[in-house]
């Protein structure tokens, strides 16, 4: 009896199956999981109840009979109320005799399973996202730019979305929407949709209301219907920049597919970027007109009184009129707001000189004899450190005679812009030369097998006392040599996928100390550890880190070579921490915890041309180096979502700093 209670009021669900799959006990909390009674389930099968929605594609009930499921497997059902729970669940076999009960622990796990989502989520968001800035930056025309996002969006993983979508915007007529792009449209549907108003079917409906438009199936909601129409469900996401409509993402979905607030998330984030490019080309198109107009409007204006202060007041970018000397008679607020960030205090009547220092000042007041030549770029050094970066033109003022009064100096900040282009540059540098690595590798290893076959029976056929023994044998230790080289570059080209778990900073380090000890002894190096309070663990693949923290600890010593220190130190920051240099570190996410390790040594430390080289594969700055210890080191960070950067002053000492997603 006293067994009997323990169970009925266990916190976790239990159930008691028969040998025949019939329900013998069923408690409290598994009427609270499951969403049956214990009186509508008791003898029946336990399959008529529990109805899993994955797994391993057989019954519950056969599951538990196979003893397929390992412990604490996650599976979902649909509970009676609709919603899909997630449960965690162990089975235990008790035998009595001819007969044998199973008995089931079953645990609710629906937040750690959404938490999990909503991390998978953010991932694929900000891949997509990415992306989506990477087309933005392509010198391609405005309308391959729509095709290819929209290639894109169809292609987002988190979305079970059908292979037909567009995108339409808002034209110069209000209210009406345009095809811009399309996939799997047919004629009739690129007919009917060229030109939707505002109000019209669910895209028009998603322009009206700025609120996305959800329908799973074809209903009367519809006002087009086209001819052998399969099927299918809606979003019809607005895209919005300031709360004006710029036009409308409509998305085909397969019919009964459940809303979802990740997804409608994830919809939202991505109009947003879509509209900010297309604020953007409308910006540049504005800046192209407005450069334009001023040179021919320039004749009827007297700029001393007449200028319009409103125009040059709301850019986003900055603007500079400065007379014949180089004076700045105006400016902007956008335009005091990003020189702030490189001189400190009022620019108004200041000489550009003063500003920007004379060897810039002379190329900013270069004038172009059109806008044609494309936009310059400007590279000045930050006050408190770093490098900023100005895209400008310079256009000359002249009075009603034509004569020159000065120039409009227009300019825009896209640092952040360059660091990010930059850094995608490098990834698809990378990965190109990691393909050529694996081709060239796999071609060399074949000819190299037949080269230490035959060298191999040559040895075998010679006299043990001929002298020719000893060329064969050198040619056989350097065919070993140049396997290990070739392993290495699969290693970098092709690295296997990471088998994750969640694993202690602590004990990865234990396990390469003993590696170290010896070559450390006998060149008289210290190696000292730190780690933060309450380190939480990481999720990597522990042998994969191991060879990281392996590689740059054989790194430092090479640096020291005699006579030094290394020292480790681990520490947990979260998303709220003002330690992060965002700018610096643009791969860093805002909104994720992060266990930070740095190994710090006393070496030689690293010139600006190796420290902007390091990670780059093949190259080194050893004598026997291969170049691709470090290489190896990033493309295994980056399959453990990790990441790292190195800081060096080419003096002593250099630093090595990994960052750790922490869920």
């Amino acid at each position: 009896m006293e067994s009997k209670l323990i169970i009925e009021n266990a916190s976790e669900a239990i159930i008691s199956v028969e040998q025949n799959g019939e329900i013998s006990a069923w408690n409290k909390a598994a009427e609270s999981v499951f969403g049956w009674k214990a009186g509508e389930v008791l003898g029946k099968p336990l399959d008529e109840f529990i109805v899993l929605n994955n797994g391993n594609g057989g019954s519950f009930f056969s599951q538990l009979e196979q003893q397929e499921a390992p412990k604490d497997t996650v599976v979902t059902f649909t509970h009676p109320a609709g919603r899909v729970v997630p449960f965690e669940f162990n089975v235990s076999k008790i035998s009595s005799g001819a007969n044998s009960i199973y008995a089931v622990f079953a645990r609710d796990v629906s937040s750690r399973w959404q938490r999990e989502r909503e991390l998978f989520d953010a991932y694929q968001k900000q891949g997509i996202i990415n992306s989506i800035l990477n087309v933005s930056f392509r010198k391609v025309s405005f309308d391959e730019q729509m095709e290819l996002i929209l290639d894109l969006i169809l292609s987002i993983p988190t979305i079970k979305l059908l292979p037909s979508g567009a995108i339409l915007l808002a034209g110069d007529e209000p209210g009406v929407l345009y095809l811009k792009s399309q996939r799997g449209f047919s004629g009739q549907q690129i007919e009917s949709c060229r030109q939707v108003p505002f109000g019209k079917c669910h895209c028009g409906r998603a322009a009206r209301e700025g609120e996305i438009q959800f329908v799973e199936c074809v209903d009367e909601s519809h006002d087009f219907i086209f001819e052998q129409m399969k099927p299918h469900g809606h979003y019809c996401v607005p895209i919005l920049t300031n709360y004006k409509v710029q036009g409308v993402i409509a998305l085909y979905i397969e019919e009964g597919h459940r809303v979802s607030s990740l997804e409608i998330d994830t919809l939202k984030v991505i109009a947003n970027v879509v509209g900010g490019i297309i604020e953007r080309k409308k910006m540049e198109d504005q800046l192209s007109d407005l450069v334009e107009g001023l040179r021919s409007t320039i004749n009827d204006l007297d700029y001393e009184k007449n200028f319009n202060e409103s125009v040059i007041s709301n850019l986003a970018s900055g603007l500079l009129i400065l007379d014949n000397s180089g004076r700045i008679e105006k400016s902007n607020p956008a335009a005091r707001q990003f020189i702030g960030a490189i001189y400190d205090g009022s620019i108004d009547d200041k000489y550009l000189a003063e500003i920007f220092g004379e060897s810039a000042a002379a190329l900013l007041t270069t004038p172009r004899a059109s806008i044609e030549f494309g936009r310059d770029e400007l590279f000045l050094e930050q006050d408190g450190g770093g490098q900023k970066v100005f895209e400008y033109i310079a256009m000359p003022r002249e009075d009603g005679l034509g004569r020159e009064q000065g120039l409009i100096l227009n300019f825009s900040d896209v640092t952040a812009h360059k660091r990010i282009q930059a850094e995608l540059e490098k990834m698809n540098r990378f990965s190109t030369i990691a393909e050529i690595a694996s081709a060239v590798a796999h071609e060399i290893r074949n000819p190299l097998a037949g080269i230490m076959t035959m060298a191999q029976i040559i040895e075998e056929q010679l006299p043990e006392n001929d002298s020719k023994k000893e060329y064969i044998g050198r040619i056989i230790r350097q065919v070993d040599r140049l396997n290990v080289l070739l392993t290495d570059f699969f290693t970098y080209a092709r690295p296997p996928r990471p088998k994750k778990e969640k694993v202690a900073l602590v004990s990865i380090i234990d396990e390469i100390r003993p590696f170290m000890q010896n070559k450390m002894q006998k060149c008289g190096i210290t190696f000292a550890e730190k780690y933060g309070d309450r380190l939480p663990d990481i999720m990597v693949d522990s042998n994969q880190i191991q060879q990281v923290f392996l590689n740059l600890m054989l790194n430092s010593m090479d640096a020291i070579k005699q006579d030094g220190a290394i020292l480790l130190n681990a520490e947990y920051i979260s998303k709220n921490s003002e330690d992060f240099d965002y700018e610096k570190s643009l791969w860093l996410d805002p909104k994720c915890n992060y266990v930070v390790v740095t190994f710090e040594d006393s070496g030689g430390g690293m010139s600006p041309e190796t420290l902007e080289r390091v990670f780059e594969p093949f190259f080194t700055t050893k004598h026997n180096g291969t170049g691709l210890g470090m290489a190896i080191v990033f493309r295994i960070l980056k399959e453990n979502n990790a990441g790292i950067k190195v800081e060096s002053n080419n003096g002593p000492g250099t630093t090595f700093t990994l960052f750790f997603m922490v869920d």
